[in-house]
C-alpha cells in the first residue's frame, strides 16, 4: 500500500510541477521619475501611443506594458532555432557578449564559436541576426504558445528601440503568418545581475486577439519595430501562456503511465477503506 500512495503522491507533485507563476512588479506609477537605461515611462509613451502626455502615460500603466523586473526563465525552455534562411551572412551574423558579471558594458565579439543555430536556440550570451523575410528566421515553440518571449541583446542606445528593432510573425502552419503586438516588457531583461546591460528590456509579444501558435519568425526592423537600422541581435525565444507563465507540456507516455497507476491505487485503497 505505500508503494500505491507514493506513486500516486509522485503524480501529484508530477502534475503541479507543470505550472511556474511569473512573478509581477508591474509600474503603477504614471509619473515614476525613474529611467531604466535612458527610458522613462514617457519614452515608452511616446514610442508606443504618439505621445508623452498624461494620458498616454497612464495608457502605459492600464495595458501593465512596463515591468520593472526581470523575466525569471525558471520553468520555461529555449525554442529551437528550426530555419534560418535569409538570415545575416557577414561576419556579424552572430556573437557573442562579454559581461558576465556586471561591468555595465555592452562589449561583444563576433564569429564566436557558437554557430547561428546554437546561437539562437539558446537564452544565454549568444545572439544572432536575422534578415528581413517573413518565415526566414523561424523558432518552434512548441504547441499552444499564447505569447513569445523575446529576447535581445543590446549592443548600443538609444533605448528601448535598439532593443525592439524587430517585428515578429506568429504562425501554426509556417505558411499564414500574423504579425505580432508587443504586450509586455520587462525592464531588467532575464538576468537578476542587474548591472548586465546588453541582456534589458526582454519583452512579449501575441497576437491581437489572442490566437494560439507554434512558430515565431523574427525579421529586423518592419511594422513592430522600434526602429530599423538594418539589422538586429537576438539572444533567444521561449513560448508561454497568455499570463506568461511557462506552456503545459504533454507528459512522456512514461509519466502517464506512472499517474495512471497512481490514480488505480488511489481507488483500490478508497474500496478498501470502503
Amino acid at each position: 500500500m505505500k508503494i500505491v500512495n507514493t506513486t500516486f503522491a509522485c503524480g501529484a507533485v508530477l502534475l503541479f510541477g507543470l505550472s511556474t507563476a511569473v512573478n509581477a512588479s508591474l509600474l503603477t506609477d504614471p509619473n515614476d521619475p525613474r529611467s531604466w537605461q535612458g527610458a522613462t515611462v514617457g519614452t515608452f509613451a511616446n514610442l508606443f501611443y504618439g505621445s508623452n502626455t498624461a494620458a498616454t502615460r497612464q495608457q502605459v500603466v492600464d495595458n501593465q506594458l512596463l515591468d520593472d523586473s526581470y523575466f525569471d526563465t525558471n520553468g520555461f525552455s529555449d525554442a529551437p532555432l528550426i530555419q534560418c534562411n535569409g538570415c545575416v551572412t557577414s561576419a556579424s551574423q552572430s556573437g557573442k557578449s562579454l559581461d558576465t558579471t556586471g561591468t555595465g558594458s555592452y562589449g561583444y565579439v563576433i564569429n564566436s564559436e557558437q554557430d547561428r543555430t546554437y546561437g539562437g536556440s539558446h537564452v544565454d550570451e549568444y545572439w544572432i541576426q536575422t534578415g528581413n523575410q517573413v518565415g526566414g528566421a523561424v523558432w518552434d515553440l512548441g504547441a499552444g504558445a499564447s505569447t513569445a518571449i523575446i529576447f535581445n541583446t543590446i549592443d548600443h542606445g538609444p533605448l528601448p528601440l535598439e532593443a525592439i528593432e524587430s517585428t515578429v510573425y506568429l504562425s501554426n502552419d509556417q505558411v499564414n503568418w500574423v504579425q505580432a503586438v508587443t504586450q509586455r516588457v520587462w525592464l531588467e531583461g532575464f538576468q537578476s545581475n542587474t548591472g548586465i546591460l546588453w541582456d534589458g528590456f526582454t519583452y512579449a509579444v501575441g497576437t491581437a486577439n489572442g490566437d494560439t501558435f507554434r512558430y515565431a519568425s523574427i525579421v529586423w526592423g518592419g511594422p513592430g519595430a522600434l526602429q530599423s537600422d538594418g539589422d538586429n541581435e537576438i539572444n533567444g525565444v521561449m513560448g508561454a501562456t497568455r499570463t506568461f507563465d511557462p506552456t503545459p507540456t504533454v507528459p512522456e507516455p512514461s509519466i502517464l503511465a506512472l499517474l495512471g497507476l497512481g490514480v488505480i491505487g488511489l481507488t483500490v485503497v478508497r474500496r478498501r477503506r470502503n
